[in-house]
């Protein structure tokens, strides 16, 4: 076992002559100065750019389907169930008709002019289809008189939201 080197006594800082005259000369500790607000950070442009990005591609994708087959037939159905009166599902039934045979004779070409139960199983078949019970209403609606109601109990809401999903599927 070695013994321990004996040290020589350290001075404290304070009796040093080196300390005493530097401790004048130094200055107040200076922190960095503030981030500025402006230009900002190059994650914070790309951020930017990217949002801009994202919402021309959204602005692109409505004015496309603005222009739309489906949603210039939502536009013309919505004028046609707004002039008919409230809660009459013959009225309704009757200005859905001409718009949706309007648009399977745009999709389908001029051929396809059908009536009765043909045209009753063409809305029923596809995507989107309806029952049975609403598309023989939907066939006969147009020829039906004004004061007549709708032979089934059929909800007006539920005609049109069938409607316009029909419309959606088809255009």
């Amino acid at each position: 076992m070695t013994s321990p080197v004996p040290s020589a006594p350290v001075p404290a800082p304070s009796a040093t002559p080196a300390a005493t005259g530097a401790l004048p000369g130094l200055r107040d500790i200076h922190p960095p100065p503030d981030v500025p607000f402006w230009p900002p950070a190059p994650g914070w442009i790309g951020l930017a750019a990217l949002l801009v990005l994202v919402l021309l591609v959204l602005a692109v994708r409505e004015w496309r389907f603005r222009r739309t087959l489906a949603y210039q037939a939502l536009r013309e159905f919505d004028a046609r169930a707004g002039s008919a009166p409230a809660g009459d599902a013959r009225a309704l039934a009757a200005a859905a008709s001409g718009v949706m045979k309007r648009l399977a004779q745009a999709g389908e070409g001029k051929a396809m002019v059908q009536t009765g139960d043909d045209w009753a199983a063409y809305l029923c078949a596809g995507k989107a289809g309806f029952d049975a019970e609403t598309a023989a209403f939907l066939a006969l609606a147009p020829y039906l008189p004004p004061d007549a109601g709708a032979a089934p109990p059929i909800d007006p809401a539920r005609l049109s939201s069938a409607v316009r999903r029909w419309i959606r599927a088809r255009a």
